[in-house]
């Protein structure tokens, strides 16, 4: 059986990777939060088709982050929780769902201002 930490050394060797944190938001009025802090996940531009679904009105506001489920510790990533990259700044995930045979999370992000 893989173990968490081999996944880890390999997610070291891949390219443009880095640290985030994610925050989640949980309860009836979103008031139980929990952070995890995922040592590699990557982002891509933003798709077209995702701009004319409205998740984001240019590609400078909004981002895919893809984060590996194995790192996530256990955590469920949902819209409205937010991820925090290496700059320090601040995405609100609006659209997320499980891609690569359900091993990663694709969230697609806007900025926050």
């Amino acid at each position: 059986m893989v173990t968490t930490q081999q996944l880890d050394r390999l997610y070291l060797k891949m390219p443009d990777t880095e640290s985030v944190t994610l925050t989640t938001k949980r309860g009836v009025n979103n008031d139980t939060t929990a952070t995890v802090t995922v040592s590699h996940a990557w982002m891509r531009d933003i798709s077209r088709d995702d701009i004319a679904r409205g998740l984001a009105t240019t590609a400078h506001e909004g981002i895919v982050w893809n984060i590996p489920n194995v790192l996530l510790a256990g955590a469920e990533i949902e819209t409205g929780d937010t991820i925090t990259d290496s700059s320090s700044v601040v995405w609100t995930v609006m659209s997320v769902s499980r891609v690569r045979l359900r091993t990663h999370w694709r969230c697609i992000c806007r900025r926050q201002k």
